[in-house]
């Protein structure tokens, strides 16, 4: 049994899909995003390890489709670039994490912060020498990165968002690409949240999903892996 069972046996239950952004998908105007598909937060063991609440994935478990994913963009000539999510050990880019995150301080000791441990991808994912990995300090991957570049260079108009997490660096980057009109496809059976949960978490609901049913309202489309491929392979 794995967590990602209630993903694909449920996901038109408890989320609405009937508005797209993306109906078809062109792999030579498409760029996949794997966003902070790091040892702390999907390895198991990692200070900041994924569990799963509500139904929603296990850190572990997003692996594997995360690496089918790369391998058929691939096949398909859509470029791939990857984020890393960290801060520096000395707090001068923390900004309001500064405040929210007190049982963090300080960040030298912080699993976060860079050169602490578990910062770097899952051995998993593997990317080619011509595949970018950058690095970003705050949770959305536009923000202060190079991605914008990469993908006018690509003649992208589409992203596709498959990673960690879905609360937080997920939807900010489905967010920013929406507001700068780029077509935005998060895969949610490679998506997990570091849970809030509450006292018998109904399964369902919970930062993973609400984050899911916020994008698919407002800012893009969420699909499976295996819808995604059959969109590129169409």
């Amino acid at each position: 049994m794995s967590s990602l069972d209630y993903t694909y046996e449920n996901i038109d239950k408890v989320i609405d899909r009937s508005a797209r952004v993306a109906s078809t998908i062109d792999p030579a105007k498409t760029m996949l995003l794997v966003i902070d598909m790091q040892k702390a937060c999907v390895t198991p063991g990692g200070a900041m390890y994924i569990e799963s609440v509500g139904g929603a994935p296990e850190g572990k478990d997003v692996v594997q489709p995360v690496v089918n994913v790369i391998e058929a963009a691939r096949a398909k000539g859509i470029p791939v670039v990857y984020s890393l999510w960290g801060l520096r050990s000395d707090g001068k880019d923390a900004g309001v994490a500064e405040a929210k995150w007190p049982g963090a301080m300080p960040l030298s000791t912080f699993p976060g912060a860079w050169g602490n441990g578990g910062d770097e991808l899952d051995d998993a994912i593997k990317p080619l020498d011509d595949e970018p990995v950058f690095r970003k300090h705050r949770f959305s991957s536009f923000y202060g990165t190079p991605l914008n570049e990469y993908m006018r260079a690509a003649g992208a108009d589409t992203l596709v968002i498959a990673g960690v997490s879905t609360g937080n660096c997920v939807i900010t980057t489905a967010i920013d690409g929406a507001n700068q009109d780029y077509k935005i496809v998060v895969l949610a059976d490679t998506a997990a949240a570091i849970p809030a949960p509450l006292e018998d978490q109904p399964l369902g609901y919970g930062q993973h999903w609400e984050a899911l049913r916020n994008i698919q309202a407002n800012h893009g489309d969420v699909l499976l892996t295996t819808e995604f491929l059959e969109l590129i392979c169409a």
